[in-house]
Parts: structure tokens; C-alpha cells; sequence
């Protein structure tokens, strides 16, 4: 990314921090000062597989990093993941901005802006994918603009668009396509479930509840789209992926939390355990 593109997200993303009070998943979100602006900022990704079974959002609290962006430019099942983890932020925002709980939904349109497209960006100019920076900031501080609630919504539409549309230049590989969307679905799967088992041991946690609950709406858009052909491959696995996404459901109903939790971490992380077993075992 050239460094005025970077400059400007960094600028619009932090301006809405300021007004909204935004933080990041892990960390605050920091516009840089004129120094960084002079250089690229320092990435954000951890030098890691697409998922560490025990790695956390950020700093431990389930499933946001371990996307790394150099294995993204090479490997589809990474760089898809990236693309959904960017994709379910904004599927869980626009339901909890529409649902009432507007600051955390605005919240969630900034986030992935920081902890993975700056340093995506690249990869999706090396596939010659539609970059779509500039659509995600548009979107992350639409709410601070006093823009319309169907405008807003019109925005996070532009960005799952934008998302389908990177989407189709995933780099080639040795998998098949049952092999890669079930790795992919997993992923959200297992995402998800790390965020249950935070809750779980944290009930007054709120942040965990959305990100999971946007890993999961991510994993039944997705499904929609490409369990049948797991099902072509496997039809057991198929199944067990779909069983795994209605358990899901149950653990996170709405985008708002309710006061009781209905899931078992223990039982959703067992059943992950498994689908990621079955899912690998595919070619």
C-alpha cells in the first residue's frame, strides 16, 4: 500500500476513534504521528499459521490473529480465512448497530481496518484483486458522520461486496474445493468457539460475545455458499459442519448478548476439534 493510501485510513479510522471512542479487538486503535507516516507501519500480523489452537484475539481473547500475509499471498485457505475474519466484523456490526447497540456495531467497522487489511493490502495488489481500503473506512466512519442508518447499511453492503468480489482471486492451489472450504469453515468454527470459551470464563465480557457472533454469521453465509460442494466430497463432514453452525447459532442467537448463555464451550471446542481433524484430511 502506498503510504498516502496508508496514511488516509490510518487518518479517517482514528479520527472516528477520537469521536466514538473506538477500540480495537485487542488493542486501542493509534493514529500514527507524522514520524510513522514516513514509513509503513509495523505489521500486525503475527508471523503464524492461519490458526494456533489456544492463540487468542490479539493477546488471548479467540481467534483473531494468526493470519499471516505472506502465507495469504500463497496459500487459498489462508487467504479466504483473512477475507471472512474481515467479513464477519461487519456482518456482527450492522446487526448490533441495527439491533440497538450502536456504539459497539460502529466499533466493529473500524477494527479489521487495523488488524488485518493494511497489511493485506498487498497481497490483494500481487493477486490483482479490487483493493477495498478506502470502502472499509468509508463504512468505519460513516456512523460519526451523522450519515443515515440506510446509508450506513449501504456502506457495510459495499464491503461484503467488495469482499466477494477479492474473493475470486484467491491464489491456486493443491486442495480441493471440498478440501478448502471445509479448512475455511473450521476456521470460523473454531473462532468462535474460542470466543464462547472466553465468555465462559468471563461472563461479564461483552466484546467476545459480538466477534463471536460475527464468526459465526460469517460461517453460515459461507456454508450457504459452499457446503454443498464439501457434501459432493464428504457428505458425513458436510453434515457435522452444518450440525457445528446450528450449535453455534444456539451459543450466539442475536447480535446483542443475552443475559443468559446458552452454549457449553467445552462441548463446541470438542466438536471443533474434530471438524479441524476431518477438514485436514482432505486433499
Amino acid at each position: 500500500m502506498g503510504i498516502t493510501r496508508r496514511t488516509r485510513i490510518w487518518t479517517s479510522v482514528g479520527t472516528a476513534a477520537l469521536l466514538g471512542g473506538l477500540s480495537g479487538c485487542s488493542e486501542p486503535m493509534a493514529t500514527p504521528t507524522g514520524a510513522e507516516t514516513q514509513q509503513e507501519t509495523p505489521s500486525t500480523f503475527a508471523a503464524a499459521p492461519a490458526f494456533t489452537e489456544g492463540e487468542g484475539e490479539g493477546s488471548g481473547s479467540g481467534g483473531e490473529f494468526g493470519i499471516d500475509p505472506a502465507e495469504a499471498g500463497r496459500d487459498p485457505v489462508v487467504y479466504l480465512i483473512a477475507l471472512e475474519v474481515m467479513r464477519a466484523h461487519y456482518l456482527a456490526g450492522i446487526d448490533a448497530f441495527e439491533a440497538g447497540d450502536r456504539t459497539a456495531g460502529a466499533e466493529m467497522f473500524a477494527h479489521p481496518i487495523s488488524e488485518i487489511y493494511i497489511d493485506f493490502e498487498p497481497v490483494l495488489e500481487a493477486r490483482g484483486a479490487p483493493l477495498f481500503g478506502d470502502t472499509m473506512t468509508d463504512a468505519s466512519v460513516a456512523p460519526y458522520n451523522g450519515e443515515s442508518d440506510a446509508a450506513i447499511a449501504a456502506h457495510v453492503a459495499d464491503v461484503v461486496a467488495a469482499i466477494d468480489a477479492a474473493s475470486a482471486h484467491a491464489p491456486d492451489g493443491e486442495i480441493s474445493p471440498a478440501g478448502l472450504h471445509a479448512r475455511v469453515l473450521t476456521d470460523l468454527i473454531e473462532r468462535a468457539a474460542l470466543q464462547y470459551e472466553v465468555l465462559a470464563t468471563n461472563p461479564s465480557a461483552h466484546e467476545p460475545y459480538l466477534d463471536g457472533y460475527g464468526f459465526h454469521r460469517a460461517a453460515h453465509r459461507y456454508a450457504g455458499n459452499h457446503l454443498e460442494q464439501v457434501a459432493d466430497d464428504n457428505p458425513d463432514l458436510a453434515l457435522q459442519l452444518g450440525q457445528a453452525i446450528t450449535a453455534l447459532g444456539r451459543a450466539f442467537p442475536t447480535a446483542t448478548r443475552p443475559e443468559h448463555l446458552a452454549g457449553d464451550s467445552s462441548s463446541l471446542l470438542t466438536m471443533a476439534a474434530a471438524l479441524r481433524q476431518s477438514a485436514d484430511a482432505l486433499n
